[in-house]
Parts: C-alpha cells; structure tokens; sequence
C-alpha cells in the first residue's frame, strides 16, 4: 500500500514538472525572449497604429527583433508645424547578426501581417554602402496611411461638395447643364468628322511604318555598328594627331613668344629714347623747322626773280636779251666763242 501512494506521488510530481516546463517553454515563446546579444534602436512615429510591445521587427519580411517598449515622446512642431504635438517612441531590439542592416538611410514603417492583420515593424534596406547605424541611435518612422485618417478626408471631402450642390449662390444646374450640352456637342463634331479622324489615325499609321523603315535602314547603313565604330577609331586617331601636331606646335612657338616678348620690350626702350630725345632738342627741332621754313621762302623768292629775269631775257631787253634776239649777233658771239676756244692767244695779240 505504501509503495502504490509512493508511486502515485512520483506520477503526480512528475506531471507538475512537466506542466512547468511546458508552460516556461510557452512563456518564452509567446514572450519572444531571446538569450543571444542585442542592438538597441529607437523609432518615432506619430501614431502606434495598434502596435504593441513584443510586436515583431523584420527585415525583408524576415523576423530580426522586436519591439521592448513604447512610449510617449513630445514632438518639435517648430520643424513641421502639421504633425502632433506627442508622439510615440518605440525601442526595439534587434539581433546582433543584423546590424550590418541598419543604415542611416533605412525606411522604418507599422505593416501588418497574417488573417488578423497583426501589426509588426518592417525595416527597408535602401542602400548597403551608406554609414551604419550606432547603438541607440533614434531614428524617424514612416507613418503609415490610416484608415481613420482617410475615412475622415474623405467625409470632409463629400461634406464640401454636398455644400456646393446645395449652395443656392453657386448655379451648379446650370455648370452641369452646361457640360452636358458640350459633351453632346463633342459627340457631333467626333461623328461629323469621323472621315477626318480615320484618315488623321491612317496617316499617323503610315508615319510610324515610314519611321520604322527608316530606322531598320540606319541600322543597316552603320552594320551593327561597325561603321560607327569606325568613325569613332578616325575620330581618335585624328585627335591624337592633333595633340601631336599641338605639341610640336607649342614647342615653336615658345621661342617665338620669347622673341615677341624681346622685340616689344626693345621697341619700348627705343620709344622711351625717342620720346625723351624729342623732349630734350624740342627748341632745336623748332628752330630747324622755322629756318627750312625760311629757306622755303627764300628759294621761292629767287625763283621769282629767275623767271623775272628769264622773262625779260625772252622779250630781247638787257644785254643778253638783245644778244639772243638778234640772230646775226648771235652768230658772231658764237663766231668769236669757237675762236676763242681754238686759238686763245688771239685775246692778247693779233696775227
């Protein structure tokens, strides 16, 4: 009889640890409690939307974390004056493994999951070569769109146009008749110049044929390429001729500006000298001016008078006038002259 109590004891003790554990192993689970290291990050969104601590964070769809806590956190309306003046922080903590992640440019937003529509917190990678995240840091949340939100835009929005329809200050009979009545219009000018419209689509059809026969020809005219490629190959090498023929070029023309530069720091010395040589004998420059004035005036004088003279020579007056006027006598001058010349001594004597 003892050994069956004893036996029904170690049966119950047994069940009792069982339960235990079983319920230890649910706690951890439902708990999502996790043993390994963690990284620490702070979201703020201007609404929870239904999230609740233990939520899941994921990366790709993929569970890395979760969410430890939520919390008040007062908002700056001073850098956007629309958004609340409270919001919500949320801690999560996510799995080590993770953290390469977590960038700086990182989308955070509240999606759902599940038949339930389970909130949880979906972390977007944008871009894997932006700075990490460090240890605590806080970032903003994407605040998803909210049914609330929009159902109450949308009431607003219906509650607008009611009032306009029923504004008697607004002819809103008469806009709608009027829309009516240029629909119709439109439906006549489409079926009135349908032949029209049929042949502009015909055109237009034909245009497009044309354009593609014209681009299958270009595609043959430059062979897959290869022409242009070509005219890409010339086009380098005549640039590289270029650059050589430049080179060559500029190395010539360094002398020739050096002897520019020489010429024109000469010619500069030389107009220097003349300027100060002109200041220097200005007086004397003058004087010679005036005196080649006064001979000007001096040789014009004399040559007045040698045409005076040569006029009264041609008109037979003085003596050689008379001489050259008077044929005979001039005969016997020039007589006299040949004598002369031929037989000198007959000045001093005669024969």
């Amino acid at each position: 009889m003892q050994k069956k109590e004893t036996s029904i004891e170690v049966k119950v003790g047994a069940l009792v640890l069982f339960s235990l554990t079983l319920l230890v192993g649910f706690v951890l689970i439902l708990g999502d409690f996790s043993f390994s290291d963690g990284f620490t990050l702070h979201v703020d969104f201007d609404n929870a939307g239904g999230l609740k601590p233990g939520a899941e964070v994921a990366i790709a769809g993929i569970s890395v974390g979760n969410v430890q806590e939520l919390k008040f956190q007062p908002t700056e309306k001073k850098e956007d004056p629309s958004k609340p003046a409270v919001g919500v922080r949320a801690t999560l903590r996510i799995d080590k493994e993770y953290a390469d992640s977590l960038r700086v440019d990182n989308n955070f937003f509240i999606s759902t999951r599940g038949v339930l529509g389970e909130p949880y917190i979906e972390i977007e990678t944008v871009s894997l070569d932006t700075a990490l995240l460090e240890e605590g840091a806080v970032v903003q949340g994407t605040q998803p769109p909210r049914l609330d939100v929009i159902v109450r835009k949308a009431s607003g929005l219906l509650d607008t146009v009611q009032d306009l329809l029923t504004d008697p200050s607004m002819p809103t009979k008469d806009l709608l008749g009027n829309a009516a009545s240029l629909m119709g219009h439109l439906d006549e000018l489409i079926v009135d110049n349908r032949e029209n419209i049929d042949e502009t689509v015909n055109n237009t059809r034909m245009t497009t044929e044309e354009a593609a026969k014209l681009l299958a020809a270009l595609n043959f005219a430059v062979d897959d390429g290869k022409g242009v490629q070509q005219m890409l190959r010339d086009a380098q090498t005549t640039a590289s001729r270029a650059r050589s023929i430049s080179t060559k070029v500029d190395g010539k023309i360094a002398p020739l500006l050096d002897d520019a530069t020489v010429t024109a720091e000469n010619a500069r010395v030389i107009s220097d000298s003349a300027k100060r040589l002109l200041a220097d004998n200005e007086q004397k420059i003058q004087d010679s001016v005036d005196n080649v004035h006064a001979s000007t005036e001096n040789i014009e004088a004399a040559s007045g008078s040698a045409n005076s003279i040569i006029a009264r020579i041609e008109e037979g007056e003085g003596t050689v006038g008379r001489v050259l006027a008077d044929r005979e006598m001039y005969d016997d001058v020039k007589e006299i002259l040949r004598t002369i010349k031929r037989q000198p001594w007959k000045i001093l004597w005669k024969e």
